[in-house]
């Protein structure tokens, strides 16, 4: 299964920019001898740790977070990022009397804002799934292929889920499953609802290890050989897609190209 995420790595980074450019913590408008700054490197005294208390203020955590959303009745793992950005000013700087001068005086002893970005670091297929721990999409049926994803068969086959309906159809006697979709089996026996699609551009597989996540090695379809198929439900198929390869001399998963009028 390909996942579409919300944002990229690229958008953690620009926004810890943005974060820095318009956080008044900063900048420092000059620092001036007041009650605020002395009570800030009043360091000496134990109740009045001035420098880690800044470090903190100046502290701010960009987390990368997932959910699961369902597009047109397809799990999608949608990305954001939770900035966290500490408010809280010590009460011995009372007389600071605010964010802005408070961040004027920690500029002013030598502390300077530090931004944090924290990446899950769930390995290969598997996810975090409602932020907890990292859960196993590739065979859970609870989870497959994205977080929440139940498989009514019980079986989760490579982030896919079986479809026991379509056990022991192959081509010349395929059960349809659906508009344009047949009943295929993989290479463990496990029947599946896949799509009809042009064999040309197919992988060549022996087992489900060699495709890709969310994808099935389908050993029953029209192909005259095992391919790397995925189910009826993430395929892509748009109606160029189909007209463009309707009369492709490399056939078809389903035995024949779908009647125009479908489309």
């Amino acid at each position: 299964m390909r996942f579409t995420t919300a944002l990229v790595l690229s958008s953690v980074i620009y926004a810890a920019e943005i974060v820095s450019a318009t956080n008044p913590r900063a900048t420092t408008t000059g620092c001036n001898a007041n009650n605020c700054l002395r009570a800030v490197r009043a360091t000496a005294f134990p109740t009045r740790p001035g420098t880690a208390d800044c470090s903190s203020y100046f502290s701010t955590t960009i987390e990368e977070k997932t959910s699961t959303e369902y597009v047109g009745g397809v799990p999608t793992i949608v990305t954001y990022y939770e900035t966290t950005i500490p408010t809280a000013i010590p009460a011995y700087a009372s007389a600071c009397d605010g964010p802005v001068k408070y961040s004027s005086a920690c500029s002013c002893i030598g502390v300077t804002p530090v931004t944090t970005v924290i990446i899950p670091t769930c390995g290969p297929g598997t996810l975090s799934c409602n932020n907890g721990p990292c859960q196993d999409v590739l065979s859970d049926p609870s989870n497959c292929g994205a977080c929440g994803n139940v498989c009514p068969s019980g079986t989760c086959v490579n982030g896919q889920c079986s479809v026991p309906a379509c056990d022991g159809s192959s081509c010349g006697s395929l059960n349809g499953c659906g508009s344009d979709c047949f009943c295929f089996r993989e290479a463990g026996g496990m029947g599946f609802c896949g799509p009809n699609v042009p064999c040309a551009p197919l992988k060549d597989c022996a087992s489900n290890s060699e495709c890709e996540q969310g994808e099935v090695c389908a050993i029953s379809t029209c192909c005259n050989r095992p391919v790397c198929l995925s189910s009826c439900a993430l395929a892509r198929r748009s109606l160029f897609e189909r007209m463009v390869a309707r009369d492709t001399e490399d056939g078809w998963t389903g035995g024949s190209p779908p009647a125009l009028a479908m489309f």
